[in-house]
């Protein structure tokens, strides 16, 4: 199994939509493999896409999942696990959340990849963040025969999204996940997201210089000493060293967290320029390159001051243009967009005709193969 969060420390830089182009395009390369999506943003980008954009009404239909009895979201399963798992009630059953896009989808919008999965987003994602916050920190064991609740009230929650992937592992077997995260990392779910996965892959725009100091301000985040996550680890695991046990006296099973290991870095939204004699998209512009360049450079002597010994994979994608939005808003991939095919558009009540033309085809086959690229490498 592999698993994967998209993370960084900025918003703005395409990392939904990457997520979900990152997806299909495994499930597609992959047809045998369980591909899995968690949305672990409140504003549930990904979900949306998945069930089916704008033009398919994505999100009525996670308001549906939001308003079904047992709601099928993540913020459920969160919930549950606040609820359940300190108090003696086990971990909640992570099939009962999750669902297929396409069974999700409008019956006229196109299908995507079958061996696709999800945990749908949730709008009211952020009150989990109080409920984790409100989890208290039981006193210690004692007595004779010791009894009471015992775990870190820090450490517990955020190893419960961690215990979902373990659970989609058990049910799926050799499953991917992919984990689309909020950017802000102060807050809780953010934790839950990186340290449940055992890759990260985070991105930034070659435009956007607040975008690279973005990247480097996360490994700071996750690996620096006196303030990390990684030290926050450390500390609980020492105070409050494990069996741990819930409020009936049985101990805990607690999945094993730690914070991933940073695998690939992506220039994202990159746009090309060809040299003489090479055909267009054959490299990066020339700005974009000597910015690729630079960041390379510049996480690899920050993993080393941090003491971190791997290498991350370096990988740009060109940048979607008009072709992006059109994905997004009608909830498809680009391997689905088709020269001649129409489109909805949201800025227009004309559908948008994606034309025949030499360039056309060649921007889009250029985006397939680079997003492919990056898919061959995970």
């Amino acid at each position: 199994m592999a698993s994967y969060v998209l993370w960084a420390n900025k918003g703005g830089i395409g990392k939904s939509t990457l997520s979900f182009q990152l997806a299909c395009k495994y499930a597609r390369v992959h047809r045998d493999t369980p591909t899995f999506v968690i949305d672990l943003s409140p504003q549930c980008d990904v979900s949306r896409m998945l069930l089916g954009g704008g033009r398919w009404d994505g999100e009525a239909k996670i308001l549906e999942l939001m308003q079904q009895p047992v709601r099928k979201t993540i913020y459920q399963y969160l919930r549950e696990c606040v609820r359940d798992v300190p108090n003696g009630q086990g971990w909640p059953s992570v099939r009962n959340f999750v669902i297929k896009p396409n069974d999700g989808r409008d019956v006229e919008a196109t299908n995507l990849p079958d061996n696709l999965y999800m945990i749908c987003g949730d709008f009211d994602l952020e009150r989990a963040t109080h409920d984790i916050e409100s989890l208290s920190q039981p006193p210690k064991r004692g007595g004779l025969v010791p009894t009471g609740a015992y775990y870190s009230r820090y450490l517990l929650p955020r190893t419960f999204l961690r215990k979902a992937v373990e659970d989609i592992e058990a049910e799926y077997p050799g499953a991917t996940v992919f984990i689309d995260t909020d950017p802000y990392y102060s807050v809780v779910t953010t934790h839950l997201g990186l340290l449940a996965a055992q890759n990260l892959i985070t991105a930034y725009s070659p435009s956007s210089q607040a975008s690279q100091y973005a990247v480097y301000r996360s490994l700071e985040f996750l690996h620096a000493t006196g303030y990390s996550l990684s030290d926050d680890i450390v500390r609980e695991k020492a105070l409050y060293p494990e069996p741990w046990f819930d409020s009936r006296d049985q101990q805990l099973y607690v999945p094993p967290v730690n914070v991933p290991t940073l695998s690939h870095v992506i220039s994202n939204m990159t746009t090309s320029k060809a040299a003489v004699g090479e055909p267009r998209y054959s490299q990066p512009q020339q700005l974009h390159r000597s910015v690729i360049n630079a960041v390379t450079s510049e996480i690899n002597n920050k993993l080393t001051a941090l003491n971190q010994t791997h290498v991350p994979q370096f990988e740009h994608i060109w940048a979607l243009q008009r072709l992006g939005l059109i994905c997004d808003y009608n909830g498809i991939d680009m391997s689905s967009i088709v020269a001649g095919g129409r489109y909805s558009q949201p800025d227009s009540t004309e559908m948008y005709r994606v034309d025949r033309s030499a360039d056309n085809q060649l921007q889009m086959d250029a985006y397939n193969q680079r997003i492919e690229a990056v898919v061959n490498l995970l």
